[in-house]
């Protein structure tokens, strides 16, 4: 099975701040940026927590470090993360938003449940239709498409090219609403 990654549908842009910026400036970035938690990083952008709305409303002054208001990193993923395991992170966490590390600990995303929500949001028929048209325009011919839950079932698939099959596959995968690939 081809799963869809953490990667394929994080922020890659992500607002940090630094342990030794003020709590005002946090409190700035989460209100103009509209999310609900930032990651806190060192001067390598390797994380070092996470500062909250939840932090910051604690807090009676601003002018604090983030430092001593943030939240040790609670739960983290990496880019090749699946979606299922976001999913159970999320869930067991109960946090909004968790921060995408690479392995060296640098921060290269943030994903949060609104994204995981976008990613499972598809109508199944529709993306049966979707996928029907990246096979087409693949030249793929031949090749039944089912989708439940936004797991795509595809049988038929017969390329002799394995790296004409990993480019179909990989479109496939990339198609909005695409939880997973199945073959058979």
């Amino acid at each position: 099975m081809i799963a869809v990654l953490v990667e394929d549908i994080m922020n890659a842009r992500p607002l940090t701040v630094r342990a030794d910026q003020p709590i005002g400036a946090a409190a700035r970035a989460l209100a103009r940026h509209a999310v609900t938690a930032l990651p806190v990083v060192d001067e390598n952008a390797r994380i070092v927590g996470v500062i909250s709305e939840a932090d910051v409303i604690a807090r009676s002054s601003l002018t604090d470090p983030v430092g001593e208001a943030m939240s040790r990193v609670v739960a983290l993923v990496h880019p090749e993360t699946d979606v299922i395991e976001l999913r159970a992170v999320l869930t067991r966490t109960a946090v909004k938003s968790l921060p995408v590390v690479d392995a060296s600990d640098q921060v290269v995303g943030v994903v949060s449940r609104s994204d995981l929500v976008r990613a499972f949001s598809h109508d199944d028929e529709r993306l049966e239709e979707d996928v029907a048209d990246v096979l087409a325009h693949a030249r793929v011919s031949g090749c039944q498409v089912r989708v439940r839950n936004g797991i795509v079932q595809l049988t038929g698939l017969d390329a002799t090219d394995g790296s004409r099959l990993a480019a179909i596959l990989d479109a496939v995968v990339a198609t909005p609403g695409v939880v997973a690939v199945r073959r058979g």
